[in-house]
């Protein structure tokens, strides 16, 4: 059974939402020792500035949360900009991207009315952390009246990946009515497969993407005759991606920094490069992105 809990902010989640905000390192990583995957996280306004007197104290959303860390900047330009994004942004740069969000619509939704008196510690932790709510109190908030919202996606190729990767683990666990409906997330990952003789040294490197890079693996390594040859091609590196088409993007810009280490007989294998080159140029692509 999922645990509740209760955070504040500033305002509304959004839509497209914010992730689930931290003011710190330390504050995102207590809440992550605290929550487990699926758990409900009930934000609440301020009640002071700068959220605007119309959200002070109500119940404004609630997110499901998923151990996905996040930084906030990565999100600025996906959603609707207020006076105060660029600022909530720089405040609570730490995130926890969520599995699903949605937007409070019940009118009676004054947080005190609902979950009855709290301690003065509740109050104070959950102004920079998640704080949990007893069955009896978190009652009467799953009862609220909720639209869903759209979840926004980090504007990196990087952050994008990482998302689509966490969603493919999550659907079959939480898919469900309350939880929301995940779609097909199959994932798209840029990898490259290594070469190696009989004493493991890097001889070239293929690279490609693929939604099951072991796939891949197993078709070039079958014709190797490795017991006779000595070679073996070893998975070298699986980087995860949004889609098919930033795969195939990510992968031709690999290709083409490393052009004139690429084989005539094969344009997808290169000869020179180390696996740290690869690694270290892939981080650039994913970051420029």
């Amino acid at each position: 059974m999922p645990k509740v809990f209760f955070t504040y902010v500033w305002g509304p989640p959004g839509d497209p939402c914010w992730p689930l905000t931290f003011g710190s390192k330390a504050a995102r990583t207590q809440a992550k020792k605290t929550l487990d995957e699926g758990d409900y996280v009930f934000t609440v306004g301020t009640r002071g500035e700068p959220t605007s007197s119309d959200y002070r104290g109500r119940v404004l959303g609630l997110y499901q949360v998923s151990s996905l860390e996040v930084n906030t900047v990565n999100y600025i330009n996906q959603i609707a900009t207020n006076g105060i994004t660029e600022r909530a942004a720089s405040e609570f740069p730490y995130a926890l991207h969520p599995i699903s969000v949605w937007e409070i619509t019940s009118q009676e939704n004054v947080f005190s009315r609902l979950v009855g008196p709290l301690t003065g510690a509740h109050h104070l932790r959950a102004q920079s952390t998640v704080v949990e709510l007893d069955p009896e109190a978190s009652a009467p908030l799953l009862a609220l009246e909720r639209r869903p919202v759209t979840l926004a996606e980090p504007k990196t190729l990087l952050g994008r990946g990482l998302v689509a990767q966490k969603n493919s683990k999550l659907a079959p666990k939480h898919e469900g009515e309350f939880s929301g409906r995940f779609g097909d997330h199959a994932v798209w990952f840029v990898y490259a497969l290594a070469l190696k003789d009989q004493r493991g040294r890097d001889l070239a490197f293929k690279i490609g993407y693929a939604n099951d890079p072991a796939i891949r693996l197993a078709a070039y390594q079958a014709p190797m005759a490795a017991e006779v040859t000595g070679l073996t091609w070893d998975l070298a590196l699986k980087q995860p991606t949004g889609s098919e088409d930033e795969a195939r993007r990510i992968e031709q810009a690999l290709l083409a920094h490393f052009g004139k280490h690429r084989l005539a007989s094969n344009g997808e294998i290169i000869k020179g490069p180390s696996q740290s080159d690869i690694v270290s140029t892939m981080a650039v692509i994913l970051r420029k992105n």
